[in-house]
């Protein structure tokens, strides 16, 4: 697969896209197989969609392997969720539209602010890496601001700071030092209405 990347990247999104596919309808095989399938997919397909920067492929292919390979955390990662959702929902929509709001008064009418759902793996490593429970991960969707240049995506993220207060330490930017797959972005998290929230 390499090989046939660095002559024509085209063969690894077919793949890719394959992959996605056969996980997605993985449920006439023997047990044995779809473990196999989900380990190899988990371990080498979504770090690769991850490396070519095809967030969406990443996620949705890390969820089917999570699902097949720890079916109970699956479970209780879904219902955690499930549960708090109507709440988050709310809670989402005031602060993308105070955001809106701030943005538009600071002359920055051309970004576009909205809300996304983190995905259940990332949500189940990130409890697992930090050794925490459900409720004491930050929130368990992440808000975006898209941007038309470099230099409005730095003001608004002054926006975001003087709208609610930075939590100190959670600042990233990748921007001045890109992740390897190209991806550039400020990443912040900050105290909005009583919880945190990731910009």
């Amino acid at each position: 697969m390499f090989l046939a990347m660095a002559s024509d990247i085209r063969v690894v999104l077919v793949k890719l896209a394959d992959r996605l596919h056969n996980m997605r309808t993985l449920g006439a095989l023997r047990e044995e197989k779809r473990q196999r399938i989900a380990r190899e997919t988990r371990e080498i397909y979504a770090p690769l969609a991850n490396r070519l920067g095809i967030g969406r492929f990443k996620w949705e292919l890390e969820d089917l392997s999570f699902k097949l390979l720890e079916p109970e955390a699956f479970r209780e990662m879904q219902q955690e969720v499930a549960t708090k959702r109507s709440e988050r929902e709310e809670r989402l929509g005031v602060t993308v539209q105070l955001l809106s709001d701030r943005l538009a008064a600071a002359g920055l009418e051309n970004c576009e602010v909205n809300g996304r759902p983190k995905h259940l793996y990332g949500i189940w490593t990130k409890m697992q890496r930090q050794q925490k429970a459900f409720h004491e991960i930050y929130d368990v969707a992440a808000l975006r601001i898209l941007t038309p240049s470099v230099e409005a995506c730095y003001r608004a993220l002054a926006v975001v700071h003087d709208t609610f207060r930075p939590i100190p330490g959670r600042f990233k930017d990748y921007i001045g030092l890109p992740k390897p797959n190209g991806y550039q972005s400020l990443h912040t998290a900050v105290i909005g209405r009583h919880r945190p929230i990731e910009v």
